[in-house]
């Protein structure tokens, strides 16, 4: 392949055999200031030479659902039981086990950070045999954690999913968080104890509305709905115009059709929006949430309306875009690898090059590597903005014509 593949595995091998550790008072191993014989601790192996294949997958399967943790499956070659957990004269000896620490770039662009669930094992008589990691990024870890009761103060999104990740009982990296304040002033609502974390994080963007997850580089991420891309250099084009693509998948129907929204606030009031005409072409679709935690009423009445214009009407959807990675140039390949959750892009598509061509302009809410030894694609699974909230002078939602709605 005509790219550059670097798969890491986080191992501590400080007491393991011949290693390349510093050791006290060791003539070789205890020199000072040497840059061969290092301290011990979590340091990271480079495993790329025994890869076979491996794919990733990351994202939400629809718009209006929340992320999940992100997964990988790396199938390696294991014909000398490095990967075996009970061979004890293999080099990972007694780090074969859940929750080690890996790392996927392609081209020195970093695609997948997580850490390893399983550790799957095949072995054939006839000598062939694999390991297969099985992977999850860290909101696996929120998923499976519970909070401690707490009372909270008025906050902004960010500023409270920031509290939750300090919290004793989760204890996320200060310096792996990228999280935006948001718009939407939160109640001082009360945690029960054992409330799970993820989905109280998920419960506080959905408030704003923005959204939550890990991205590529292992950082929590909370995008509010201000911080939305504002131009994209992504094009995908089946004219020759922008990035080919092998292959498209269109929705129109009722998939993500609501035509009555019943929002309720913790503690608080419901509120309703709905759409009359849209009811009546298609009958009654409700969508609903519970327990969101905005402060202020009028929040929750400006959501309902937004929502209520947005999914009130089918509509012609890019669903599913998938590109052959290893057949592109250096330059467009790097947009791609860099690419990540809630980025914009623009498709152009013709079917069968009959008539005029069809323009959106799409939100990626999926990404999907899966590579052999020889092919690369990548899918990215695509949700709409062509209903979104309007902004002065922005090249994509200060369009009034594309059906853009006053944002709050």
């Amino acid at each position: 392949m005509n790219q550059n593949y670097t798969v890491e595995l986080g191992f501590d091998l400080t007491n393991a055999e011949n290693t390349l550790f510093f050791e006290l008072n060791d003539a070789t191993k205890g020199v000072l200031d040497n840059t061969t014989y290092v301290l011990g601790g979590l340091l990271f192996f480079d495993v790329t030479d025994d890869i076979v294949s491996f794919n990733i997958g990351r994202g939400k399967n629809r718009q209006l659902d929340r992320y999940s943790a992100g997964n990988a499956s790396i199938t390696l070659n294991n014909e000398d039981r490095r990967y075996d957990p009970l061979y004890a004269d293999g080099p990972y000896f007694g780090q074969i086990i859940p929750r080690r620490a890996i790392r996927i770039s392609v081209n020195n662009e970093r695609i997948y950070t997580g850490s390893v669930d399983d550790w799957d094992l095949s072995y054939d008589v006839s000598g062939r045999s694999q390991a297969m990691a099985v992977c999850s990024d860290n909101i696996y870890l929120l998923a499976n954690q519970s909070l401690g009761s707490a009372t909270n103060t008025l906050q902004l999104p960010g500023q409270r999913i920031n509290t939750v990740l300090n919290k004793t009982e989760v204890n996320w990296p200060p310096d792996i968080r990228n999280l935006d304040n948001g718009q939407t002033q939160l109640q001082d609502d009360v945690i029960d104890a054992g409330t799970n974390a993820l989905s109280y994080i998920q419960q506080v963007a959905q408030s704003e509305p923005g959204f939550f997850f890990v991205n590529r580089e292992g950082f929590a991420e909370f995008v509010g709905r201000y911080r939305r891309p504002t131009d994209t250099d992504i094009t995908f084009a089946d004219d020759g115009t922008g990035i080919p693509y092998k292959s498209l998948e269109v929705l129109y129907g009722s998939e993500l059709l609501y035509n009555a929204i019943t929002l309720s606030q913790k503690g608080g009031a419901t509120v309703q929006a709905s759409d009359l005409e849209s009811q009546d072409q298609y009958g009654i679709l409700t969508y609903s949430v519970t327990d969101l935690l905005m402060e202020n009423q009028s929040d929750a009445v400006n959501l309902s309306t937004f929502l209520a214009a947005k999914y009130s009407q089918p509509e012609y959807r890019f669903d599913k875009l998938t590109v052959q990675l290893d057949k592109l140039d250096s330059a467009d390949k790097t947009k791609l690898l860099q690419a990540d959750l809630g980025d914009a892009v623009f498709v152009k598509f013709t079917p069968n090059g009959v008539g005029s061509p069809i323009e959106r302009t799409a939100e990626i809410i999926r990404i999907g590597h899966s590579v052999t030894p020889d092919s690369h694609q990548i899918t990215f699974g695509l949700g709409s903005l062509e209903v979104s909230p309007w902004r002065l002078s922005d090249i994509i939602f200060g369009r009034l014509s594309a059906g853009n709605s006053l944002a709050y």
